[in-house]
């Protein structure tokens, strides 16, 4: 524990401030030594992941059709657009409906990163893709919804394993989650120094 400092913090039974010294947050515990307390205050060690991790996986997750679930469109790492024109990264076919398409060319980006604390994939729906160019984003015309929600112009949100992403108000997609192996989320474990700001 090199550049560790001694520090003081609150005993969690007594409120009383004790000292933290480079044995007590080796050993992982203090106790109080105020009269009338002796607590056992265990000195948190943090920890988050590595997120070298996401170049091993061998998927990021995928939207299925629900008319069709023979269709699967598998995701990547990062930004997502999805929508019915080739650059999009997630093209989806032109379901007709009546002789109509309701998804837009460039309809909606679905982002996938890793959340190094959590040590899962974080998946965040947005209406509208960004133009690279001019780093604009442009909204779909007939609307994105999360789980029969609509998305309000320019919200980011969170979108849960299992949940259903509607574009248009018409074609509905399932949204897989990938979720990393313990075992493998084992081996990118990097654990932090001991903060006296985190005690259990």
């Amino acid at each position: 524990m090199s550049g560790f400092k001694m520090t003081l913090i609150a005993c969690q039974q007594c409120g009383r401030r004790i000292m933290v010294r480079m044995a007590d947050a080796e050993r992982g515990t203090i106790t109080c030594s105020h009269v009338g307390c002796g607590a056992v205050n265990i000195l948190q060690t943090a920890f988050h992941y590595d997120e070298a991790i996401v170049q091993g996986l061998p998927e990021f997750g995928h939207l299925t059709y629900i008319g069709k679930p023979g269709r699967i469109y598998p995701l990547q790492f990062g930004q997502n657009s999805i929508g019915t024109a080739d650059s999009c990264t997630v093209q989806i076919e032109r379901f007709q409906h009546n002789g109509r398409c309701f998804i837009s060319r460039r309809h909606c980006t679905l982002t996938v990163s890793f959340d190094k604390w959590r040590g899962r994939l974080r998946y965040q729906l947005q209406d509208g893709v960004l133009d690279g160019e001019l780093r604009q984003l442009h909204s779909s015309l007939n609307g994105t919804l999360l789980n029969e929600t609509p998305l309000q112009k320019m919200e980011l949100i969170d979108v849960d394993h299992e949940s259903v992403i509607t574009l248009g108000g018409v074609d509905r997609f399932r949204l897989t989650h990938y979720f990393i192996p313990s075992t493998m989320l084992d081996t990118y474990k990097v654990d932090l120094s001991f903060n006296p700001d985190r005690t259990e």
